[in-house]
């Protein structure tokens, strides 16, 4: 009894382990150029960037301002 839910456990984790790496595998490889999913990621990298501009500039806004009230 103990043995077979051992051997059903195990095998839980091994089916786990398989989408786990499938996953991985398509996460590495990122989405084809002709997919609606490239489109997506395409717009989410380029939102990204953006944002990350926008942050740069409110950090200098910020920086700027405290060192004028010193």
């Amino acid at each position: 009894m103990a043995n077979e839910r051992l051997i059903l456990a195990i095998a839980q984790m091994e089916r786990a382990l398989t989408k786990i790496e499938a996953l991985q595998a398509n996460a590495t490889a990122g989405p084809s150029s002709d997919t609606p999913v490239a489109a997506d990621h395409a717009a989410l990298v380029t939102r990204h960037d953006q944002l990350k501009v926008a942050a740069a500039r409110t950090l200098s806004d910020i920086d700027a301002l405290l060192a004028s009230q010193s």
